[in-house]
This record gives structure tokens, C-alpha cells and sequence, in this order.
């Protein structure tokens, strides 16, 4: 921050971009082709690069710096000054992606073309630093997990890079209405909460609370609850039938049922006779 004393000018705030540098991809091996000119439109061909001699076999490293994607190839060499068979890496070859979603130029497809032909193969953009000259070379990898880690890499980068720019986005509109607001609330002071209402009883004042008595609802306590709630095991059972009647003891009760019901009738008779000749008997 720098001051100007005596002057009318405003402050300035001077501070410097901080560049991160994220390490995302890392494989051990690599092999680099020299392709040929594409032949037709439909995209480059591995079957045409020679497959068998490539021109490298190198490591491959993918760095994202700020809103770009690095891709390094680092190949060895015969350190100087070292014993014998020390070696040093090197920056073989390298690509810098720039996507940008509102320029067509700016894809990824522009920088990394997948073959049409494998699943491994893919023709890169590579740009010499020193000269600015661009010319096209071909990598591919022995494993099938090593290129699909390598194409995840390249999806992720263009995923993040969309998702920042929506959060960009929404942070300017949040400003927006930040300063809508204090537009419209005159000369920038800012309004006061408003105030909560008092709930504090007067002085004199009283809460009458009506509990119900018996009429409310009755809690079942575990005693019912067993008494109602049928034994495991038991709930399906009923009770046994009675057993069969004896025969002698229904025979000997319906005999003496009809002994009773006939000498009843007969005494009824007996009483009717005397009844009617009681006047005669001297």
C-alpha cells in the first residue's frame, strides 16, 4: 500500500497474483510418437504412427497453474558430472491448455484429440516456449487404466473450471443486490433492526393455565399393556372342546325325567276325579 502525502489522490492497493500450482496426475510411463499428417477428417489413426518403434518412452506429469492445465513429458538423460549411470530428468515436451467456454478456439479437443481407433492413444498439442512454434505428437500408454486416469483428469479440470465460473457469477450478483439495497436505502446508513416485542409481564398481570384432569388422555402402563397384550407363542390357540357326554348317565336322566313328568300327570288326574265325586262319598 502506498500513501501520497499532500496530495488529493486516493490510496492504492498494489499486491501481487498468487499463482497455485496443483499437482493432479503423475504416470511413470509414457511413450511418444511422431505421427504423420491426418489423413482424412474423421480424426487421427494409432494404426499409422509405427506403434512398435516409438520415439520416446517418457513420463508424464499434469499441473494445473491457475487457470491453466500443464501437461509436462519428462524424459532422462546422462547426468554431467556425475558417476556413471546417474541420470537427470528433463521437460521433453510440454502442453499448456487454456479452456475457455465462450470462445470455440478454446476446447479441450484443440489441445488433446483422443484417436479414433484406441482407447490409449491421443494426438497433443505441444508448444516450444523459445520459438512459439506448435506441432502435433502422439502419446499412448501400455495400461488401459493409465489413459482412462489420464482423460479423468483432463474432465475434471474442465468440470472444476465450469463451477468456478458459476460461483464467479453468483458472487457478482450477490454484490449487485448488495448495492441495490444501499441504494435504496438512501445515503448509505444503515437501517436499524427492528425491535423485538416485549412478552415480559405488567406489573399485575397473571397467566391462568387450564390442565385437564381425568378427561385427557390415559398412559397405558406395562402392567395393561401385558394384560392386553396376548403371550408369544399363545395367540393363535383357543380352548379345548368339552368332553363327550356319558350315555348311561343321558339315558338314566331322561328316564327319570319322564317317571317325573307321568306321575305328575297322573296326580293331576287323581285330584280332577276326586273333584268331581267329592259330593257323594258318605
Amino acid at each position: 500500500m502506498s500513501t501520497n502525502v499532500g496530495s488529493s489522490s486516493t490510496n492504492e492497493e498494489e499486491s501481487e497474483k498468487v499463482v497455485i500450482e496443483q499437482r493432479l496426475l503423475k504416470l511413470d510411463e509414457v511413450f511418444v510418437y511422431k505421427i504423420p499428417a491426418m489423413k482424412t477428417a474423421d480424426g487421427h489413426r494409432a494404426e499409422d504412427w509405427n506403434l512398435a518403434t516409438p520415439l520416446a518412452t517418457c513420463s508424464l506429469i499434469v499441473n494445473r497453474r491457475d487457470d491453466s492445465l500443464c501437461i509436462n513429458i519428462m524424459a532422462e538423460r546422462p547426468k554431467a558430472n556425475a558417476p556413471p549411470g546417474a541420470t537427470e530428468s528433463y521437460l521433453f515436451a510440454q502442453s499448456i491448455i487454456q479452456v475457455k467456454s465462450d470462445q470455440s478456439s478454446h476446447k479441450l479437443e484443440h489441445w488433446v484429440e483422443p484417436v479414433v481407433d484406441s482407447s490409449r492413444y491421443f494426438a497433443m498439442r505441444i508448444r516450444d516456449s523459445r520459438t512459439g512454434r506448435e506441432a502435433f505428437i502422439g502419446v499412448g500408454f501400455r495400461e488401459r487404466n493409465d489413459a482412462t486416469n489420464f482423460r479423468m483428469t483432463m474432465e475434471d479440470y474442465v468440470a472444476a473450471l465450469k463451477r468456478e465460473e458459476k460461483a464467479q457469477v453468483l458472487h457478482q450478483q450477490f454484490e449487485q443486490s448488495l448495492e441495490h439495497q444501499s441504494a435504496e436505502g438512501g445515503d448509505g446508513e444503515e437501517q436499524p433492526l427492528p425491535s423485538m416485542s416485549n412478552l415480559s409481564l405488567k406489573e399485575g398481570e397473571k397467566i391462568h393455565i387450564n390442565i385437564k384432569g381425568n378427561g385427557g388422555s390415559k398412559r397405558v402402563t406395562p402392567a395393561a399393556s401385558n394384560k392386553q397384550t396376548p403371550k408369544k407363542g399363545l395367540a393363535g390357540l383357543r380352548k379345548p372342546p368339552p368332553p363327550p357326554p356319558d350315555v348311561d348317565a343321558v339315558a338314566a336322566k331322561a328316564y327319570s325325567v319322564e317317571n317325573t313328568v307321568s306321575n305328575t300327570q297322573e296326580k293331576e288326574e287323581d285330584e280332577e276325579e276326586g273333584d268331581e265325586w267329592g259330593d257323594f262319598e258318605g
